[in-house]
């Protein structure tokens, strides 16, 4: 494995102390998986006693092991590209204007508010009601989709332009991101009843699993979801984020909208996210996924 050149080097280094620059170089080497033998030449090299690197390492070691069990998505070298949100305020967004709720910033994360009416988000509902079936997620083993105990709804979907309430919402997601409507996939929408939910999960392709490589080859990386929420839900279905330690509550017509691909075809760990158990009442919700090349499925 390559030792990441360490940056700056002083001349002459303290044996009593480590310096921020050195805690951050042994971290990253950690992380990308060079072995003690070879950061403690490299740190006996710039002036550092034997001991003293292995001993450093060793602690640094087992406080980034700590962290990788806790939160393993705070060690990613993911630098996100500048938020295609606007920051704040009410925005029009194609036929509406919407309101931006919040707008967190590596990792992007943001709330759409009045994204849909009462009116809309009932329509939505009433057309997909009759035909919902047992929803799926990507396979890993082979091209498609499987159903799994991961996620635990039923739910339909509309092609694009499928009908005047869908071409509203694309053109009004497609003002909002700048992203054309031609990219993104198929409107999803999903029920969850009483204990349903959807385990952690990332909404990115994993390149070396088969469903994943087979889905690339549709549209490339998906780079954005849009979760819009249909219906109020009186207890529980918060979608979280785990490693952000944030929750966001289901609202009729607000959205939560965050990005996880940026200009370097790197993808955001960050962004694992979950729909909690609905604990009373139930839980309806529109997903649009924004692939980076025009979407064909």
């Amino acid at each position: 494995m390559t030792i990441v050149t360490a940056a700056a080097a002083p001349a002459t280094v303290p044996s009593t102390a480590l310096p921020a620059q050195w805690q951050d170089w042994i971290a990253n080497n950690i992380v990308q998986g060079c072995i003690d033998v070879d950061m403690v030449r490299v740190m006996v090299e710039n002036g550092f006693e034997p001991v003293f690197s292995a001993h450093a390492i060793s602690v640094v070691r087992a406080m980034t092991e700590r962290v990788r069990q806790q939160v393993p998505g705070m060690l990613t070298d993911y630098q996100a590209d500048a938020i295609r949100l606007p920051s704040s305020g009410r925005v029009r967004a194609a036929d509406r204007e919407v309101q931006i709720g919040f707008v967190l910033r590596n990792p992007n994360v943001a709330l759409i508010e009045n994204l849909l009416s009462d009116d809309e988000c009932a329509k939505m509902i009433q057309l997909s009601a009759g035909k919902l079936r047992r929803s799926e997620v990507v396979a890993t083993e082979q091209a498609g989709y499987e159903v799994s105990q991961v996620r635990t709804s039923d739910g339909t979907h509309f092609q694009r332009g499928e009908n005047a309430l869908v071409t509203r919402i694309e053109a009004r997601l497609a003002a909002l991101c700048g992203v054309p409507i031609e990219h993104g996939e198929p409107l999803q929408i999903l029920h969850y009843q009483p204990g349903g939910r959807y385990l952690p999960h990332h909404d990115y392709f994993e390149s070396d699993q088969i469903g994943g490589q087979a889905s690339l080859q549709q549209g490339g990386q998906r780079i954005i979801t849009v979760v819009t929420y249909l219906n109020d839900v009186p207890e529980g279905g918060d979608t979280t984020f785990p490693e952000l330690e944030l929750a966001i509550k289901p609202r009729r017509g607000c959205a939560v909208y965050f990005e996880y691909h940026n200009h370097a075809g790197q993808v955001d760990p960050r962004c694992l996210h979950a729909g909690e158990p609905v604990i009373r009442g139930e839980k309806w919700i529109a997903t649009k996924w924004i692939r980076k090349h025009p979407y064909h499925g």
